[in-house]
């Protein structure tokens, strides 16, 4: 994640206003969270890691999903995880930690999310490092559910790839000054790749079982296994 983006989630500001604004730009959010409550819902997890869970929108589904379960949330802004406190009814399910997958238990967990959060990392080795962080605190056979904006910049066609995802926003009722900001950052702040890396990454940190589950333009949420 780059410092204007890191800068960005620490500012209290938008930390407060986070939860309305997947919802409204992200298209099939609802169904996106839906499908990541049921396929780890079939593990029925006792613990569940949440990799930048600070928002608390994916706790929240995955909550109702599981009542019995107990969550262990990490972000590395300490304001996302005070709006996820906030957010939450009943916070004390979770174990919260300010910090990277790196400063997490080391379990192991009985499954795993990661949503909206590894477009941030670069593809420099920290992606990878990042997944097999998560793979290494988690039991054999887990189920790890990973979603995020997955577009090659590399790709000639990244350009009108972003410019779709611009119009698709652009009905979301947003301030169009707020939208300009944010689209801006996600040509310049997010560190996508494409689909095939994004899978050939969960190959190389050891998942297998690897299912392209979901794709709204282009967001895409996988289902993979330790």
């Amino acid at each position: 994640m780059t410092d204007k983006m890191a800068d960005l989630f620490k500012d209290p500001e938008h930390a407060r206003t986070y939860a309305e604004r997947p919802r409204k730009i992200i298209p099939g959010f609802d169904g996106l969270h839906r499908i990541m409550a049921q396929l780890i819902g079939e593990a029925s997890p006792a613990q569940t890691l949440v990799l930048g869970g600070g928002g608390g929108l994916e706790l929240k589904t995955l909550m109702d999903a599981l009542p019995d379960g107990r969550f262990c949330a990490v972000d590395p802004s300490a304001e996302m995880i005070a709006q996820g406190r906030a957010y939450l009814s009943d916070p004390a399910l979770v174990e919260w930690v300010e910090g990277l997958i790196f400063d997490a238990p080391d379990g192991p967990f009985d499954a795993a999310t990661c949503m909206l959060t590894l477009h941030f990392v670069p593809d420099d080795g920290a992606k990878l490092e990042t997944l097999k962080a998560v793979k290494a605190r988690l039991k054999p056979g887990a189920p790890f559910f990973m979603a995020h904006m997955s577009v090659d910049k590399d790709d000639p066609n990244s350009d009108q790839k972003f410019d779709r995802y611009l119009r698709y926003a652009q009905d979301s009722q947003l301030d169009p000054k707020v939208l300009k900001e944010a689209h801006e950052r996600v040509r310049t702040g997010l560190n996508t790749v494409g689909p095939e890396r994004d899978e050939q990454l969960l190959r190389e940190a050891g998942f297998s079982g690897i299912e392209l589950v979901f794709k709204g333009l282009y967001w895409c949420g996988w289902i993979a296994y330790a």
